[in-house]
Protein backbone atom coordinates (compact mmCIF):
# COMPACT_ATOMS: atom_id res chain seq x y z
CA UNK A 1 0.00 0.00 0.00
CA UNK A 2 1.10 3.21 -0.93
CA UNK A 3 0.48 6.25 0.84
CA UNK A 4 0.14 10.03 -0.06
CA UNK A 5 -0.05 12.91 2.46
CA UNK A 6 -1.59 15.81 0.54
CA UNK A 7 -0.44 19.41 1.72
CA UNK A 8 -1.73 22.95 0.94
CA UNK A 9 1.17 25.62 1.95
CA UNK A 10 1.00 27.79 4.96
CA UNK A 11 -0.09 30.67 5.01
CA UNK A 12 0.91 33.90 3.01
CA UNK A 13 -0.29 37.73 3.05
CA UNK A 14 -2.13 37.43 -0.51
CA UNK A 15 -3.82 34.74 1.19
CA UNK A 16 -4.92 37.02 4.30
CA UNK A 17 -6.14 39.63 1.63
CA UNK A 18 -7.88 37.68 -0.47
CA UNK A 19 -5.23 37.98 -3.78
CA UNK A 20 -5.05 35.88 -6.15
CA UNK A 21 -1.58 34.55 -6.12
CA UNK A 22 -1.41 31.58 -9.53
CA UNK A 23 2.14 31.40 -10.29
CA UNK A 24 3.28 34.72 -8.13
CA UNK A 25 6.48 33.52 -5.84
CA UNK A 26 5.10 34.79 -2.72
CA UNK A 27 6.88 33.71 0.63
CA UNK A 28 4.87 32.63 4.29
CA UNK A 29 3.91 35.27 6.78
CA UNK A 30 5.27 34.70 10.36
CA UNK A 31 1.54 32.67 10.33
CA UNK A 32 2.81 30.41 7.64
CA UNK A 33 5.92 29.62 8.98
CA UNK A 34 3.88 28.85 12.80
CA UNK A 35 1.91 26.63 10.57
CA UNK A 36 4.44 25.00 8.78
CA UNK A 37 6.52 24.55 12.21
CA UNK A 38 3.55 22.73 13.73
CA UNK A 39 2.60 20.86 11.27
CA UNK A 40 6.22 19.41 11.07
CA UNK A 41 6.18 18.36 14.59
CA UNK A 42 2.69 16.64 14.41
CA UNK A 43 3.72 14.78 11.37
CA UNK A 44 6.99 13.46 12.81
CA UNK A 45 4.77 12.23 15.77
CA UNK A 46 3.26 10.17 13.66
CA UNK A 47 4.16 9.17 10.44
CA UNK A 48 8.26 8.26 8.67
CA UNK A 49 8.03 10.09 5.32
CA UNK A 50 10.19 8.24 2.89
CA UNK A 51 9.80 10.69 -0.21
CA UNK A 52 9.38 14.51 -0.39
CA UNK A 53 7.49 16.32 -3.12
CA UNK A 54 7.09 20.41 -3.43
CA UNK A 55 6.03 22.80 -5.67
CA UNK A 56 9.29 24.85 -6.81
CA UNK A 57 6.77 27.92 -5.46
CA UNK A 58 8.39 29.72 -2.27
CA UNK A 59 5.31 29.42 0.15
CA UNK A 60 4.96 25.42 -0.70
CA UNK A 61 8.53 25.00 -0.93
CA UNK A 62 9.23 26.50 2.85
CA UNK A 63 6.72 24.80 4.27
CA UNK A 64 8.24 21.39 2.94
CA UNK A 65 11.40 21.87 3.81
CA UNK A 66 10.35 22.95 7.42
CA UNK A 67 8.68 19.37 7.27
CA UNK A 68 11.74 17.92 6.20
CA UNK A 69 13.75 19.24 8.81
CA UNK A 70 12.33 16.19 11.00
CA UNK A 71 12.17 13.62 8.73
CA UNK A 72 14.71 11.27 6.31
CA UNK A 73 12.86 11.58 2.92
CA UNK A 74 14.51 13.41 0.12
CA UNK A 75 12.74 16.55 -0.92
CA UNK A 76 12.40 16.38 -4.49
CA UNK A 77 10.87 19.69 -6.90
CA UNK A 78 7.73 18.63 -8.93
CA UNK A 79 6.95 21.45 -11.24
CA UNK A 80 3.31 19.86 -12.37
CA UNK A 81 2.25 20.42 -8.33
CA UNK A 82 2.62 24.24 -8.69
CA UNK A 83 -0.99 26.72 -8.30
CA UNK A 84 -3.33 26.88 -11.09
CA UNK A 85 -1.80 29.68 -13.30
CA UNK A 86 -3.94 32.47 -13.12
CA UNK A 87 -2.16 34.06 -15.48
CA UNK A 88 -3.11 38.58 -16.00
CA UNK A 89 -5.44 37.67 -12.60
CA UNK A 90 -1.87 37.49 -10.48
CA UNK A 91 -1.81 40.06 -7.75
CA UNK A 92 -5.79 41.25 -8.10
CA UNK A 93 -8.74 40.16 -5.92
CA UNK A 94 -12.11 38.25 -6.71
CA UNK A 95 -13.63 41.83 -7.04
CA UNK A 96 -11.05 43.40 -8.84
CA UNK A 97 -11.00 40.56 -11.53
CA UNK A 98 -14.68 41.36 -12.20
CA UNK A 99 -14.42 44.35 -12.82
CA UNK A 100 -11.06 43.92 -15.30
CA UNK A 101 -12.57 40.98 -17.05
CA UNK A 102 -16.76 40.82 -16.18
CA UNK A 103 -17.31 38.58 -19.07
CA UNK A 104 -15.19 36.47 -18.46
CA UNK A 105 -15.79 35.73 -15.03
CA UNK A 106 -19.14 35.43 -15.88
CA UNK A 107 -17.83 32.41 -18.16
CA UNK A 108 -16.47 31.20 -15.31
CA UNK A 109 -19.34 31.10 -13.44
CA UNK A 110 -21.26 28.78 -16.46
CA UNK A 111 -18.12 26.95 -17.25
CA UNK A 112 -15.57 26.57 -14.08
CA UNK A 113 -13.44 23.19 -15.42
CA UNK A 114 -12.67 24.88 -19.34
CA UNK A 115 -12.84 28.50 -18.91
CA UNK A 116 -9.00 29.66 -18.65
CA UNK A 117 -7.79 32.46 -16.82
CA UNK A 118 -6.65 35.25 -19.15
CA UNK A 119 -3.00 34.00 -20.49
CA UNK A 120 -3.84 31.41 -17.56
CA UNK A 121 -4.77 28.00 -16.78
CA UNK A 122 -8.39 26.06 -17.34
CA UNK A 123 -9.02 23.94 -14.01
CA UNK A 124 -9.18 21.25 -16.32
CA UNK A 125 -5.60 21.74 -17.72
CA UNK A 126 -5.07 22.26 -13.62
CA UNK A 127 -6.75 18.64 -13.10
CA UNK A 128 -5.03 16.95 -15.65
CA UNK A 129 -1.64 18.01 -14.99
CA UNK A 130 -2.14 17.10 -11.11
CA UNK A 131 -3.45 13.85 -12.22
CA UNK A 132 -0.43 13.37 -14.19
CA UNK A 133 1.55 13.76 -11.44
CA UNK A 134 -0.68 11.14 -9.14
CA UNK A 135 -0.39 8.55 -11.97
CA UNK A 136 3.49 8.89 -12.16
CA UNK A 137 4.03 8.67 -8.29
CA UNK A 138 1.91 5.42 -8.15
CA UNK A 139 4.06 3.93 -11.33
CA UNK A 140 7.20 4.76 -8.86
CA UNK A 141 6.15 3.91 -5.92
CA UNK A 142 5.11 0.88 -5.05
CA UNK A 143 5.04 1.24 -1.04
CA UNK A 144 5.85 3.83 1.90
CA UNK A 145 4.76 7.38 2.49
CA UNK A 146 5.02 10.03 0.25
CA UNK A 147 4.25 13.50 0.70
CA UNK A 148 3.00 16.39 -1.60
CA UNK A 149 3.39 20.13 -1.15
CA UNK A 150 1.19 21.89 -3.02
CA UNK A 151 -1.37 24.47 -3.71
CA UNK A 152 -5.56 24.83 -2.90
CA UNK A 153 -6.44 24.48 -6.51
CA UNK A 154 -4.40 21.33 -6.82
CA UNK A 155 -5.56 19.62 -3.47
CA UNK A 156 -8.76 20.06 -5.28
CA UNK A 157 -7.84 18.18 -8.25
CA UNK A 158 -6.00 15.68 -6.58
CA UNK A 159 -8.65 14.72 -4.55
CA UNK A 160 -11.26 15.21 -7.64
CA UNK A 161 -8.97 12.08 -9.21
CA UNK A 162 -8.78 9.86 -6.45
CA UNK A 163 -12.60 9.90 -5.75
CA UNK A 164 -13.56 9.64 -9.08
CA UNK A 165 -15.33 12.47 -8.81
CA UNK A 166 -16.46 14.78 -12.06
CA UNK A 167 -13.77 17.16 -11.25
CA UNK A 168 -16.33 20.69 -12.15
CA UNK A 169 -17.13 19.36 -8.41
CA UNK A 170 -14.54 20.56 -6.99
CA UNK A 171 -13.53 23.55 -9.68
CA UNK A 172 -14.82 27.48 -9.28
CA UNK A 173 -16.30 28.23 -6.01
CA UNK A 174 -16.00 24.82 -4.66
CA UNK A 175 -17.46 24.09 -1.38
CA UNK A 176 -14.55 21.96 -0.55
CA UNK A 177 -12.35 24.05 1.88
CA UNK A 178 -9.04 23.46 1.92
CA UNK A 179 -6.87 25.36 5.03
CA UNK A 180 -3.40 26.90 5.18
CA UNK A 181 -1.25 23.26 5.46
CA UNK A 182 -4.45 21.26 5.84
CA UNK A 183 -3.87 18.01 4.68
CA UNK A 184 -5.38 15.22 3.57
CA UNK A 185 -4.74 11.73 3.52
CA UNK A 186 -5.17 9.17 0.23
CA UNK A 187 -3.72 5.38 0.16
CA UNK A 188 -3.53 3.46 -3.05
CA UNK A 189 -4.04 -0.11 -3.79
CA UNK A 190 -1.54 -1.68 -6.27
CA UNK A 191 -3.50 -5.30 -6.36
CA UNK A 192 -6.74 -3.85 -6.99
CA UNK A 193 -5.19 -0.31 -8.55
CA UNK A 194 -7.72 2.09 -6.65
CA UNK A 195 -7.81 4.88 -4.59
CA UNK A 196 -9.29 5.58 -0.78
CA UNK A 197 -9.61 8.60 0.21
CA UNK A 198 -8.93 8.30 4.38
CA UNK A 199 -8.77 12.15 5.27
CA UNK A 200 -9.74 15.61 3.87
CA UNK A 201 -8.87 19.50 4.81
CA UNK A 202 -7.12 18.17 8.46
CA UNK A 203 -5.71 20.80 10.84
CA UNK A 204 -5.62 19.00 13.53
CA UNK A 205 -2.10 20.42 14.20
CA UNK A 206 -3.02 23.81 14.44
CA UNK A 207 -4.90 23.26 17.50
CA UNK A 208 -2.23 22.79 19.69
Amino acid sequence: MLRIIVVRHGETDHNKNNILQGHLDIPLNETGLRQAEKLSVWLKERYVIDHIYSSPLTRALKTAEIVAERQTGRLALLPGLMEIDVGQWQGLTSEQCKLADPELCQELRQDGLHTRRPGGESYWDLYQRTSAVLEKLVKEHTSGTIALFTHGGCVRTIIAHAMSAPPELFAFNSPLMVGNTSFSLLEYLHGSRRWQVKTINATCHLLS
